[in-house]
């Protein structure tokens, strides 16, 4: 899974940065994105702190800490002999998806760094070799659903009950019933692979960077074209319409979302990535390997590879003695932490239809809740005439998610402060309804104040 990250992940190497003021009506974009359509165009501001400090000063920082652990003597400059614990600038655009920077490209001469080789390498002319190289930046992919249409045209199939063409609605307010024989796992969801198997989702990962000045079709369809791009300077225009996407990252992930008007719907949102999860283990896999690799290893076996962290020792081994201690790695790893903490991806998934519309949480399947609001959802999307759906209304759905490291699900959950509740939502679809209950039907009873069968997080919440 890491070799395959590596090799996706490091063709996302843009972003841009420049220095974020003190309050908001003076903060500077981490980013700027132009999203064009119809003629008109519309500045994305997306601003980024990382521990409260904006995006390029966290960074700044970062590379002071690379620096600081290869400058073994303390004398303020790198010598070649220093530079073996300098990471390659592809290593560290490849820690977004392995959680660690991994031995490759290694560095070879100063010349990769600076322009006379007689020199040491100054802690600027570190910096400067890791931002020109795309490192510290906050890296955009695009992708395509590929699926939509296939998916589109089972819901069609599967809701228009009396076969007429037309989805009534009548037949989206019982989109429950007409769709629940189709849930063959039976987990109270419609996932993807059950309209269409063997359908995964998103079907393909947004893969394809967003580089400076160039432009990313958007579209669905040859109408209503639309075009990402992304801005070195700010556009002049003052009547431009724009809007602010805030992103923070602290203990968790959060952002505040961006709202953007446009034919197409665009949403946004943050999920958790992998990256704490896989750092644990690396921390795990490291405590656990012996020093050096077994007498008896041959060829080249993962299993072998991983019994041991003499991987490591080039990596950390500060005082050059060809063994770690256990100081040497805990700077290492704790450098790693850093690292990855700033690491920052935004996903940008185009081509939605019917289905990206009814999944309000994009978990990869349509919920109960989500089932019975799709006559809803889609009136209050002007998608509906009179009493039935007009899916030529149906907009070109934009997603804009936000992770640190690659993400393994678009899910848009929230954490419920109830633990009870948090434990018996067993397909996280945000409600608990009474299969999943373990308590009482009474006890149920009382806590559906609605009497819809399902338990919300408010419903919970009101009860404890």
């Amino acid at each position: 899974m890491r070799t395959v990250l590596f090799v996706m992940l490091s063709i996302l190497t843009t972003g841009m940065q420049v220095n974020a003021g003190q309050d908001k009506a003076e903060q500077q974009p981490t980013t700027l994105l132009a999203l064009s359509e119809a003629g008109q165009t519309r500045l994305i501001d997306i601003q980024v702190s990382v521990d409260h400090l904006p995006y390029d000063k966290y960074w700044t920082k970062t590379f002071d800490a690379l620096f600081n652990f290869a400058d073994c003597n303390s004398d303020g400059v790198l010598s070649e002999a220093e530079l073996r614990l300098v990471p390659s600038a592809r290593a560290v655009r490849l820690s977004l998806g392995s959680a660690f920077t991994p031995p490759v490209a290694s560095l070879q001469s100063l010349k990769e760094i600076v322009a006379d080789e007689t020199q040491k390498c100054s802690r600027e002319q570190l910096k400067q070799y890791y931002l020109s190289h795309g490192a510290g930046r906050l890296q955009i992919g695009s992708g395509k659903l590929t699926n939509t249409a296939a998916i589109t045209a089972a819901l069609i199939q599967t809701l228009d009950t009396d076969k007429d063409g037309i989805l009534s609605q009548v037949e989206l307010q019982n989109a429950e019933t007409a769709l629940r024989r189709l849930d063959t796992n039976d987990d109270e969801l419609i996932g993807v692979g059950e309209l269409v198997p063997n359908a995964t989702y998103p079907g393909t990962w947004a893969a394809r960077a967003l580089r400076p000045a160039t432009e990313v079709d958007l579209s669905s369809t040859n109408e209503n074209r639309l075009v990402l791009k992304q801005l070195l300077t700010r556009p002049a225009d003052p009547s431009m319409e724009k809007s602010l996407w805030q992103i923070n990252i602290a203990d968790q992930l959060a952002d505040q979302p961006l709202k953007v008007a446009t034919n197409a719907q665009c949403k946004s949102w943050s999920v958790p990535g992998p990256q704490k999860e896989l750092f644990h283990e690396l921390r795990e896999e490291i405590a656990n390997a012996a020093a050096e690799p077994p007498e008896e290893s041959t060829g080249n076996s993962s299993r072998n590879r991983r019994s041991s962290r003499a991987w490591l020792t080039p990596l950390a081994d500060r005082d050059s003695d060809g063994k770690l201690s256990q100081q040497e790695i805990d700077r290492w790893l704790e450098l790693q932490k850093q690292l990855i903490h700033g690491q920052l991806l935004i996903s940008v998934y185009y081509g939605g239809g019917l289905f990206e519309l009814l999944d309000t949480n994009h978990d990869a399947g349509l919920s109960i809740r989500e089932l019975r609001s799709a006559w809803q959802i889609l009136d209050s999307a002007s998608c509906t005439s009179e009493n039935h759906a007009d899916l030529t209304r149906v907009p070109n759905v934009v997603l804009f998610v936000v992770s640190q490291g690659y993400p393994q699900s678009l899910a848009r959950t929230s954490t419920p402060e109830v633990e009870w509740f948090r434990l018996m939502d067993r397909n996280r679809d945000g409600d608990v309804s009474r299969r999943e209950f373990t308590g009482s039907p009474a006890a149920f009873d009382r806590l559906d104040q609605d009497h819809d069968g399902l338990i919300s997080p408010d419903e919970a919440g009101k009860a404890n």
